[in-house]
């Protein structure tokens, strides 16, 4: 019997109960009905590593589920996490617990972008960000994602100055860090570049990293936190969360990082502070757990999912080459292109009406979305294979459709 430090049992586990799965009534396996094979939520399959449920089962023995102060706790093991894995080290004082990132990025976008303040988004972009904007009255601006044939999707900071010199209204860019759905990473001279634009033309930058963890080892640049960057400090709110690398969505903990004073009052004081509310204790037992003991079971993860990426790709080229895709550089997102494919103005919809897979409908991303699917392929490898063998067939051009 191995103990809670055990290297063997605190590896990473690539085995997935689909039953299990299905049976807790997980929204990604459980909203398209049991002859589906879901690809759509950005969320993988796997069960986190056995410190985080360890310290879950901890507070559950313990029976005490009353208030709680260890949000102090959460940002010291943040600033060790980002640390040792990115060489930075935020100060844990400037480090605050939300409830998820969506909270934390509406909460900075909405206080340096006062009402009818233009707010940039880079599209194809994470579909629920395109609903930030009109529900908070401000104005949607867009610098959008260009594709090249060798390098895939990526950002030219040359047309984002071009847009705030147009719009001097522009007063944040929401920055995703990796991006979804691209799955890009930028490299240090783009943040640089990005920043050194902010002090120009008096805009902020808040930066999602949730997927920051998902990094590939052979992705176009290395994950470089955009607080690291020199001259960051008095423009960048970052939030992140490791919801995404350990698939703990629904616990609900997340963390806003500063590197500024001033700009850390700006945005806490922006907001009642009850109305924010606070992370659930269960949250932060499991957040603190996974960035603590999480190291090791992390590397096993992102080697898993480096492979399942490059047998998605393999496997497309082969048995379904009207479909494009670049290999991401980051995250279990697959971002396809089946233009080709004559599958119509909807083709994950027609997707999964043919083939019984549900991938995102690429027009809900926004700009440059159309005639494209994104497909979670974080799962196991015969879960993958199960969804390729149920969609090449329907992928091989117009003459299927």
């Amino acid at each position: 019997m191995t103990g809670a430090g055990d290297s063997r049992r605190d590896a990473f586990d690539p085995a997935v109960d689909v039953g299990r799965k299905r049976g807790n009534r997980n929204a990604k396996w459980s909203k398209h009905g049991a002859r589906t094979l879901p690809a759509w939520v950005a969320e993988h399959d796997f069960r986190p590593p056995p410190a985080v449920t360890d310290a879950m089962q901890a507070t559950i023995d313990h029976g005490d589920f009353g208030y709680h102060n260890l949000d102090e706790d959460v940002g010291e093991v943040f600033a060790r996490w980002a640390g040792e894995r990115y060489g930075w080290c935020p100060d844990p004082e400037f480090v605050h617990t939300c409830v998820d990132v969506l909270q934390g990025v509406t909460a900075a976008v909405t206080a340096l972008a006062e009402p009818g303040a233009g707010v940039i988004l880079t599209p194809p972009i994470y579909h629920i960000f395109l609903q930030i904007c009109p529900t908070a009255r401000r104005r949607q601006l867009e610098w959008t994602m260009r594709r090249d044939r060798e390098r895939g999707w990526t950002l030219d900071p040359d047309d984002l100055e071009a847009l705030v010199r147009r719009e001097p209204g522009a007063r944040v860019l929401l920055w995703c860090h990796p991006h979804n759905p691209t799955g890009w990473v930028a490299g240090t001279e783009v943040l640089t570049r990005i920043v050194e634009l902010a002090h120009a033309y008096d805009f902020y930058v808040v930066s999602d990293e949730i997927h920051a963890d998902l990094v590939y080892p052979d992705s176009s640049a290395p994950f470089v936190p955009m607080l690291s960057i020199p001259g960051a400090a008095e423009r960048v709110v970052t939030v992140t969360s490791p919801a995404k690398t350990f698939a703990m969505s629904g616990l609900r903990c997340a963390v806003t990082a500063y590197g500024d004073r001033g700009l850390r009052r700006r945005v806490r004081e922006a907001h009642p502070p009850l109305l924010l509310g606070h992370a659930a204790r269960t949250g932060i037992d499991a957040t603190i757990a996974a960035w603590a003991h999480g190291a090791a079971w992390t590397d096993g993860l992102v080697a898993h999912l480096h492979g399942l990426r490059d047998h998605l790709a393999d496997r497309l080229a082969a048995e379904a080459p009207a479909v494009r895709l670049h290999r991401p550089d980051a995250t279990f997102l697959a971002w396809l292109d089946v233009s080709a494919c004559g599958l119509g103005e909807a083709p994950a919809a027609r997707l999964l009406e043919r083939a019984g897979v549900a991938a995102s409908e690429g027009s809900e991303f926004g700009t440059n979305g159309d005639g494209h699917v994104r497909l979670n392929f974080g799962t196991s490898a015969a879960v993958l294979d199960e969804v390729v063998d149920r969609l090449a067939p329907c992928l091989n051009g117009p003459a299927d459709g």
